[in-house]
């Protein structure tokens, strides 16, 4: 079957992963890695013997390219995606989708102008957790939304490598937030809010610690989220996450802090990654590479994505909202799409 030629946009700790598994993707034809660092994008193409691209506009000057990731910092999201979306490529946008309302509008704009397909990479859609979570609730088996409640705290390093480049809340939390409308199918109304900055102030990081924060339903259920990246790297994991759900006829649990495996010695116990992006024999597997493959899948094969560009978009709406509502101390209503 005819493989999709793709470029990554971006030659970071993301950009890297992504350069993995499109070279790994039997369905997909890594071809160019796109990065403003000359050294840092030459030394990830050269890795997989493909072209080095200064900038997006040289690379569009390519046609044979037909797909992009974009695994740039948050922040730097609307510029990059909306170009490209512009010239009608297919992408592939690392989460969040932008680090505010506006910036997600004008990528959604750029895509219905320009025909480009979107899909944003929110990779618990493709954790056999989640997923079988939202089936569970979608088939009637828990009932109603009742409450729910979800948390992902991260080492403190995440925090320290990010250097203020993007907020917890758009970094970590987005997953969550995503997933707390998604797998119970409600939309959050409203939120309340607080931060605490301790630690990363200490590194100097201009970033939160952790935010906590109080949800409204649309339908009058409620929930919270706990997001932090204040955990010290002695802890056994990094991506120690849950989500439960409470209905009217049962009760759904996920809890991502044990993948199964425990690595134990005298200098630590340690609790590898199962599931997201774990290497098994030589390969990338797990989350990221069914990500990948349904997104060069969909676009090869004119099919829909699982994750639509609104959903998306209604997760930063809550993320905006959640910043605000630390702002100003006040209950903040989830802007409407």
């Amino acid at each position: 079957m005819r493989r999709l030629k793709m470029a990554i946009v971006g030659a970071g700790v993301m950009g890297q992963m992504h350069a993995r598994t499109v070279a790994e993707c039997d369905s997909a034809e890594l071809v160019a890695i796109v990065d403003l660092n000359k050294a840092a994008g030459e030394a990830v193409a050269g890795q997989y013997g493909v072209r080095y691209i200064s900038s997006v506009e040289e690379a569009l000057k390519d046609e044979s390219i037909e797909a992009y990731t974009v695994a740039l910092p948050d922040r730097l999201h609307v510029e990059a995606a909306s170009k490209l979306l512009m010239a009608g490529k297919a992408v592939l946008l690392e989460k969040p989708m932008a680090d505010t309302l506006e910036g997600a509008r004008q990528i959604a704009e750029a895509a219905e102008k320009g025909g480009g397909r979107l899909m944003v990479a929110h990779i618990m859609r493709f954790d056999p957790r989640y997923a079988t979570a939202a089936e569970a609730v979608r088939s009637g088996k828990i009932g109603d939304l009742v409450h729910a409640h979800a948390k992902r705290f991260s080492f403190q390093e995440v925090g320290i490598r990010m250097r203020g480049t993007s907020s917890v809340c758009f970094y970590l939390g987005i997953h969550d937030v995503d997933a707390m409308q998604w797998v119970t199918g409600k939309k959050v109304k409203s939120v309340f809010a607080r931060s605490v900055s301790k630690i990363m102030p200490s590194h100097g990081v201009s970033s939160e610690d952790a935010i906590f924060a109080n949800f409204l339903y649309e339908d009058g259920a409620i929930g919270n989220i706990g997001i932090s990246w204040a955990m010290p790297e002695y802890m056994p994991s990094g991506i120690n996450a849950s989500l439960e759900i409470v209905g009217t006829k049962g009760v759904l649990q996920i809890d991502t802090s044990d993948h199964g495996l425990t690595v134990i010695n005298r200098d630590a116990v340690v609790i590898p990654d199962g599931l997201h992006w774990p290497e098994v024999h030589g390969r990338i597997t797990g989350d990221l590479k069914d990500e990948v493959l349904h997104f060069v899948t969909s676009v090869r094969d004119g099919k829909d994505f699982i994750i639509s560009v609104r959903e998306a978009m209604q997760a930063v709406a809550v993320n905006d909202a959640i910043l605000k509502s630390v702002e100003t101390g006040k209950i903040v209503d989830v802007e409407a799409l």
